[in-house]
């Protein structure tokens, strides 16, 4: 078991997102810091009686919305060969289109029955929305829908791709867009100028599928890009991509690192974890193969961790050692990561089953279970976004707003 560590001087508080500009905004994959916790949030228990407004979107897709300002985008694709690419964009107070881009996809477009080309989840900076696709193709629009650049990865790549497609979601930080192409065929992870669409760098990766998306963690030596692969994790440099870590061990290919506070914790034989100190070293902490995170990313809030395991086992864990906590089933099978929103984990399931279980230290464990209600003809693939004290959830037909009323 073969372990690589170069120095990399850090802060005890790094992990935190440069482009972290609005504690309103959700602008990427997992929300602020990847976490997908947003603690102070109020929002209803009941969400099948708070939908706020519902509308109907151009296309299918396991790409989460996210929220800059007053606006929540969406990436959708469509067409037989899911050739159609779309981004819109809608008002966060009634629902109303405000503008909506179509494209044409250049790269590879299959994918799952189950997913679509539009399977990553669009990034922002606050200024730009960043859509990528399973096509590989990569769309820059200022937040009016002008659109600024479009790569298509694929014209330099054209073997990159697979049948049940690309779902990795980017990253944007100091001005670089990176983006995880992993599959059988041509395989990298590259940094984008977010100005200009020009690429920055380019590294190859190994030859193998992953469906994980890179993270992002801070160091008084710059931005720093956690790029989970099949048989590895790097810490890249974000300006140069220069390795700056590399862990050889074999992760998930689907779950997703999560950072919190000066701890990352990886999809590995279960969830190690690994703390980066003052001295510039990545050391182990704790390893444990109960705390599994099966298809959805691990949460981790200030003390606790959760995991949605199979048959929707939800399942906490002391963040300290990963000692085991409670316990509940909610049943259905995720492919969404949960969201916490104040004292209580939402989760949606690809059956369009919505359950709510209460977190809170002094709740029973046979009273965590407290909603649970069934979306007909409904299946949640993605990720939510809170804004505010209201929740924004899609399913592959369309996209909700659940507040209280």
């Amino acid at each position: 078991m073969k372990q690589i560590i170069c120095v990399i001087s850090m802060a005890v508080t790094a992990a935190c997102f440069s482009w972290q500009l609005n504690a309103q905004d959700w602008m990427q994959f997992r929300g602020p810091g990847a976490s997908n916790v947003d603690s102070a949030a109020q929002i209803p228990v009941e969400l099948g009686d708070n939908i706020a407004w519902k509308v109907e979107l151009p296309g299918k897709g396991p790409a989460g919305p996210i929220v800059v300002g007053d606006r929540v985008f969406v990436s959708s694709s469509a067409g037989v060969g899911q050739d159609q690419l779309f981004v819109t964009c809608y008002d966060i107070n009634n629902g109303d289109k405000i503008w909506e881009q179509e494209f044409w996809a250049t790269g590879r477009c299959f994918c799952h029955s189950l997913s679509a080309n539009a399977a990553p989840t669009p990034v922002s900076d606050g200024k730009h929305i960043y859509a990528f696709y399973s096509s590989n193709d990569l769309v820059c629009l200022d937040l009016d829908g002008n659109l600024k650049w479009f790569r298509g990865l694929a014209v330099d790549h054209p073997k990159a791709g697979h049948d049940t497609g690309m779902s990795s979601s980017p990253v944007v930080v100091d001005g670089v867009v990176i983006c995880q192409v992993e599959n059988q065929g041509d395989s990298f992870v590259t940094g984008i100028d977010a100005s200009t669409g020009k690429t920055l760098w380019e590294k190859e990766r190994a030859k193998d599928i992953s469906w994980a998306s890179p993270v992002v963690m801070s160091s008084n030596t710059g931005a720093k890009a956690v790029v989970q692969s099949s048989d590895r994790v790097t810490v890249l440099d974000v300006k140069t991509g220069e390795s700056e870590w590399d862990l050889e061990k074999r992760p998930s290919t689907i779950s997703s690192t999560t950072i919190n506070g000066n701890r990352m914790y990886l999809p590995i034989d279960g969830t190690t974890v690994y703390q980066f100190d003052n001295d510039g070293q990545f050391n182990e902490v704790w390893n444990s193969e109960r705390v599994a995170a099966s298809t959805s990313s691990l949460l981790a809030d200030e003390n606790n961790l959760y995991t949605v395991g199979r048959g929707g086992i939800v399942s906490s864990f002391d963040a300290a050692e990963g000692k085991p906590g409670w316990k509940v089933r909610v049943g259905g099978s995720y492919w969404t990561t949960p969201i916490i929103a104040g004292n209580h984990l939402y989760l949606f399931s690809q059956e369009g089953q919505v359950s709510v279980v209460d977190i809170s230290a002094d709740t029973p464990d046979s009273e965590r279970k407290v909603y649970e209600q069934q979306f007909e003809e409904e299946v949640f693939l993605c990720s939510p976004a809170i804004s505010g004290d209201a929740m924004y959830m899609r399913s592959d037909k369309y996209l909700y707003k659940f507040s209280q009323q």
